[in-house]
């Protein structure tokens, strides 16, 4: 849609038109058929003006200095209010000043000006947004372009304002499940670190004078603390620390390459308590996702595509990318995720009988929020969960000292 001025124009429902539904390599989301009938090749929207186009790229680097990266929360308020604007009736250029100026503090401003200027010289809006690939990802786009073509773009931006809404609630719960494990790893390290320090080189001293000059043989956890305290007193009880900080940014590092990614996300899935909450993130995620360009009109091979991108874990993403090829052949969605062995047996239940009743977008709704209040119920007793797991693993390091030096004492007096 374009607009040379700002003087709302009659409502005109446009007609549908057919789609190009077959993704072709380095296409990233539909293109409307651009041949009218009598072969000629006409173009969607032509351009108006003589402006030039805005260059590709997103937010600069002086913007993302200033205000951030764009938010999964700013998306759900721009696509809700946008869509708000829309079903009023409020011209586009209008619409979009409106929200420029709503949001000129954030990082979204900048975006929706340059969106507003190629709107005025003639752009398409899903075209004029695809110039900002930093800011709307590729399934915002695809959405964008069918609900052109087929004329729904207020309930698409619906649909994308309640996508990017469970998102942001998604990334919340994600945090939340990872900063309580993070907070209690470091205290058990500070702990652990202190103990090692100050108090096992004290007691390991007080060992060695009560049996200097007897030939005594020392239980194994005395024996042990004497080994950690000589090493810290000949290395450096620095080196522990340093070796550990090393040891991190080495494991980020690797988890940055798509070899070690793979790895370190797949044993993420079997830790206790964490690897089920992610399992269950990753399945709301790709049924909320999934539904939404189901919903948009997004045929089945493209939606999934597009779902594979937006998994975060690699496992997830590998399984999904196989389950289109897979349907592509002529699967069923429910059976080809049964041999992913990612998704329990109620989520394919439920796939297997919305495809049966021909409400799979629905099914899929419903699973994402069953899904969502699980995650969002176990995050609340992580806290629960994982205080007996921190008791067990203090205390056994407090048991082993204590032992260590009851014992080498019980030798001691054994010896006298």
């Amino acid at each position: 849609m374009s607009h040379e001025d700002e003087t709302p124009l009659p409502p005109r429902r446009p007609k549908p038109r057919p789609l190009q539904t077959t993704l072709a390599e380095g296409q990233e989301t539909f293109q409307p058929a651009s041949k009218t009938a009598g072969g000629t090749s006409k173009s969607k929207v032509r351009r108006t003006t003589d402006e030039p186009r805005p260059a590709i790229g997103g937010p600069n680097w002086a913007e993302r200095i200033l205000f951030g990266k764009v938010s999964s929360g700013h998306l759900a308020t721009f696509c809700g209010q946008f869509a708000r604007y829309q079903e009023a009736g409020v011209d586009l250029i209008r619409s979009l000043s409106s929200l420029q100026k709503q949001f000129a503090r954030t990082a979204l401003g900048p975006v929706i000006g340059r969106i507003e200027v190629a709107v005025r010289a003639g752009e398409s809006l899903a075209s004029a947004m695809a110039r900002e690939p930093q800011a709307f990802d590729k399934l915002c786009l695809s959405m964008m372009r069918v609900a052109e073509a087929r004329g729904g773009e207020p309930e698409t931006l619906q649909g994308l304002s309640r996508h990017y809404e469970a998102r942001q609630r998604m990334i919340r719960q994600a945090r939340s499940a990872m900063i309580y494990p993070a907070i209690v790893l470091v205290i058990a390290f500070a702990v652990v670190m202190l103990l090692t320090i100050f108090v096992i080189p004290k007691m390991v001293e007080f060992i060695a004078d009560g049996l200097r000059g007897k030939n005594v043989d020392l239980p194994m956890p005395t024996q042990v603390l004497m080994s950690i305290s000589h090493f810290m007193t000949a290395q450096g009880w620095w080196i522990v620390p340093s070796a550990s900080v090393a040891t991190i940014f080495g494991v980020l590092w690797w988890y940055r390459t798509p070899a070690g990614k793979y790895v370190l996300d797949g044993l993420s899935l079997y830790v206790p308590i964490l690897g089920k909450i992610r399992k269950k993130i990753e399945t709301t995620r790709f049924a909320r996702t999934l539904a939404a360009l189901l919903n948009a009109g997004v045929d089945v091979g493209t939606s999934l595509v597009l779902t594979s991108e937006v998994m975060t874990l690699s496992p997830y993403k590998r399984a999904i990318a196989g389950v289109k090829a897979e349907v592509m052949d002529g699967a069923e969605l429910s059976e080809a995720l049964q041999e992913t062995r990612c998704f329990s047996t109620d989520v394919i239940a439920m796939v297997n009988s919305g495809e049966e009743t021909g409400k799979l977008p629905e099914t899929l709704d419903k699973i994402a929020d069953d899904y969502e209040e699980q995650v969002e119920y176990m995050v609340k007793n992580l806290g629960n969960l994982i205080q007996p797991l921190l008791m067990v693993g203090l205390g056994g390091i407090v048991l082993f000292i204590v032992l260590g030096v009851i014992l080498a004492y019980l030798q001691m007096l054994a010896s006298a």
